[in-house]
């Protein structure tokens, strides 16, 4: 099944395809998702991809497109069971840092591994969580998140139709692209620098235009939001049974 993105359509009737946003989504419906939805629309080689059946049109991938959304604000981290770490220790690390630290026990290693595990679990969802910060600080300033990853590249639209794209790190990936087809620019934003550990709210106030000092995002706001998140839901970080530090907390992955 070919994945195709809304451009692949011709003649595209935006109200009416705003009407099967409408529609699908139901009782859901949303500022959020409207707004995002119109941006795919006016833009559409700026949105995601879908798997297409043949025979399939924009009404049907606009049906999808809803459900991907819907489905993406669902999951956010703060929601979400995160998957068990797919790939199993390779021993000869243990050989490794035992040749290389004096006297290492075993009980070292074995929390050296699972710490380093854990670790990888919580740099994978930083993004997200960076995410979920910034859609529910800045939609009171209009600006809402394209859950589900709907535009390609692109993370934030706001109701002036101006796009903006966030990243964890300076030294992470970005789209190459600096403006989309109507001359809009994309807006690009990094939390801190890899090289220093410095971060760059300060930036992203100003990109967003928050005059209001009450109002800034920073990073002790981020950090409780994070904090607040995982207490509350504990499954959101996997943390293996095996591991030494299972038992230092009262709920399991599920929680």
């Amino acid at each position: 099944m070919p994945r195709k993105s809304l451009s692949t359509f011709n003649n595209l009737n935006k109200e009416e395809l705003l009407d099967i946003v409408r529609t699908e989504a139901g009782e859901r419906i949303n500022d959020s998702l409207m707004v995002v939805a119109n941006r795919v629309i006016e833009l559409p080689e700026w949105s995601c991809t879908i798997n297409i059946k043949a025979g399939e049109d924009a009404t049907d991938f606009m049906k999808k497109w809803t459900n991907k959304f819907l489905k993406g604000y669902d999951n956010r981290p703060s929601q979400r069971t995160s998957n068990p770490i797919g790939t199993q220790h390779d021993p000869i690390l243990d050989e490794i840092i035992s040749s290389r630290v004096n006297h290492t026990t075993e009980d070292d290693l074995e929390n050296i591994k699972y710490g380093h595990r854990l670790s990888m679990s919580a740099e994978n969802i930083a993004g997200g969580f960076l995410e979920e910060y910034i859609a529910e600080e800045l939609i009171s300033q209009g600006w809402h998140c394209c859950w589900g990853e709907t535009m390609k590249s692109i993370d934030f639209c706001n109701v002036d139709d101006q796009l903006l794209q966030v990243k964890n790190s300076d030294n992470s990936e970005n789209s190459s692209s600096k403006t989309v087809r109507d001359g809009t620019p994309i807006k690009k934003w990094f939390r801190r620098f890899s090289k220093t550990g410095a971060t760059n709210w300060s930036a992203l106030n100003e990109l967003i235009g928050i005059q209001n000092e009450v109002e800034h995002l920073d990073e002790e706001s981020f950090k409780t939001f994070v904090r607040n998140a995982v207490t509350n839901n504990p499954g959101s970080i996997f943390l293996e049974e095996d591991s030494p530090f299972y038992g230092n907390n009262n709920q399991n992955n599920d929680s």
